[in-house]
């Protein structure tokens, strides 16, 4: 071969690296989706829209869902209540990412606002990550002064309230209903192409039908209604539709109340202060199953979370006062740094706290995406937990919700107002939502099949995403010493990259060359 093939041959493999590393690198598709979250539809579709559930999710749909309908109604048993008793750790803190705080601010733009004045931080969404006692580095670089991405820091029941709060407030408000209660079927059409209409059990007992439906959202979390309500209205759902592991899952968290003049005290670094976790803690394989985190949440709240998905149910504290001696048992690859277990003892001594022990249901997936488009109505959606349940370890929860949001806003934007939505509405709506989240299903199930208490899915063994692990370790252990590497995994965590920026040519390089710090 003479040199002109060999030149044109390398010319040609250096262009196909430099288009496939533009591609890897690229926004991700749900990107314009949430910039176009909040732009109100000029005429609105016919119908009420019904909101099944008035969670977080919930309150993001329906708010949402005002831009496009002539009515919202909003089902929900403890709308009003003071404290939400069906939502796993109310009081505890929770992290949300910036992709969360991004498409809310789009919804509400007083947004940040009402959660300062609700006592609420905003700080940059920098997680303080710690891998086995190893920080991963945090991509600073890539953002001038002042632009690093921010994210809300509280409680989730501040977090509760202050949207709720949002939704009443907005000037969309006139058109959605809070109706306390709860749904106990669905109506379809004789054809059973649409939902027709609801049945609402009331507090009272009593039960309110609302007609003239245009669309159903399951919001229902956990519960998961949506399954249950359309076989009873005769969709024949297969049986595997639902797939689940037990990743065996247990979470403490102990809430201080600390006056501003204990908090000073504190001994923690600066830049840790700032940061919207103080320090995380995730586990090499070889060194337990526990996590840690501890961060300030609103209104001088300090909070301690441990997590354990290991095969000993008593290893996790039982009380406050047993907290410092189990953060000295962590026998990572580094100790977890003396200055916070000093600040932790300084709150366990002088701080009023709250301790909540939980642990996590399985982990679960309602595939409905697999489904033909005449398997389900047209006008039936979901949100949020209500079909994809992940480990909330990596908070990737909350944005997901906004993932589904703008998901359904996109396609509701191009929703002709003169007809019914059409045949494959829901179809659509579920294939689009698995481009955007399965992804997450696959990589936190096969994470947590590393564990030894996890139990794996029904057809899968703990085998099952090996290799994938083996390149997780190798990518923790490039994001450790390298900041291109260490940026890819970052906004890919959190979901301002698709997985994608993990197989840019120079990120690939790094990740295989990189010398592991685990291995000796």
């Amino acid at each position: 071969m003479d040199l002109s093939v060999w030149s044109a041959s390398a010319a040609v493999v250096l262009l196909s690296g430099y288009v496939w590393q533009k591609f890897c690198k690229s926004q991700p598709p749900w990107s314009k989706e949430i910039a176009a979250l909040g732009q109100p539809r000029k005429k609105r579709l016919s119908g009420t829209a019904v909101v099944c559930g008035g969670s977080i999710s919930g309150t993001v749909t329906a708010r949402l869902l005002a831009d496009h309908f002539e009515r919202v109604v909003v089902v929900d048993p403890e709308i009003g209540s003071e404290k939400k008793t069906r939502i796993m750790q109310y009081n505890a803190g929770h992290l949300f990412l910036h992709l969360f705080a991004a498409g809310a601010r789009r919804l509400w733009p007083n947004f940040d606002e009402e959660f300062q004045a609700a006592g609420g931080r905003v700080a940059p969404a920098d997680t303080q990550l710690h891998f086995s006692g190893l920080p991963i580095l945090t991509p600073w670089p890539d953002y001038a002064e002042g632009c690093f991405p921010d994210t809300i820091v509280t409680r989730r029941s501040t977090a509760q309230k202050v949207l709720s709060t949002l939704l009443r407030q907005h000037p969309t408000a006139e058109r959605v209903t809070l109706l306390p209660g709860t749904v106990r079927s669905i109506q379809p059409s004789s054809d059973m192409s649409s939902i027709q209409s609801v049945t609402v059990r009331k507090l009272d007992g009593t039960q309110e039908i609302l007609n003239d439906v245009a669309l159903v959202a399951d919001c229902t979390g956990a519960i998961q209604g949506g399954v249950k309500w359309l076989n009873s209205a005769g969709y024949a759902l297969p049986e595997d539709i639902r797939r689940t592991y037990n990743g065996n899952l247990r979470y403490v968290t102990i809430c201080f109340f600390v006056p501003p003049e204990l908090g000073a005290t504190l001994p923690i670094p600066e830049h840790a202060r700032k940061a919207a976790m103080i320090y995380a803690y995730g586990p090499h394989f070889d060194h337990g199953s526990t996590v840690l985190g501890f961060f300030r949440t609103d209104n001088d709240t300090y909070q301690v979370l441990v997590g354990d998905a290991g095969t000993e149910d008593d290893v996790l504290p039982k009380t406050a006062s047993d907290l410092v001696p189990f953060l000295k048992t962590f026998n990572g690859y580094y100790p977890i740094p003396h200055w916070l277990i000093e600040a932790v003892d300084m709150l366990c001594k002088n701080a009023d706290n709250t301790f909540d022990s939980i642990k996590i249901p399985t982990q679960s997936f309602i595939q409905y995406h697999r489904l033909p488009t005449k398997a389900l109505p047209s006008n039936f959606v979901v949100v949020g937990d209500a079909s994809l349940q992940l480990n909330p370890v990596h908070g990737q929860g909350f944005s997901k919700i906004i993932l589904n949001a703008a998901a359904l806003n996109s396609l509701l934007r191009s929703a002709n107002p003169a007809i019914n939505l059409p045949r494959d509405f829901s179809a659509h709506y579920f294939k689009k939502n698995a481009a955007y989240t399965h992804g997450l299903w696959d990589a936190t199930r096969l994470h947590d099949y590393g564990t030894s208490g996890c139990e794996p899915m029904v057809g899968e063994t703990k085998e099952a995403g090996r290799l994938i692990r083996w390149f997780e370790l190798k990518l923790v252990a490039a994001a450790i010493q390298d900041y291109e590497v260490a940026s890819a995994l970052w906004h890919a965590r959190h979901l301002l990259a698709a997985d994608r920026v993990l197989l840019a040519p120079t990120v690939l390089w790094k990740i295989f060359t990189a010398r592991s710090p685990f291995y000796y």
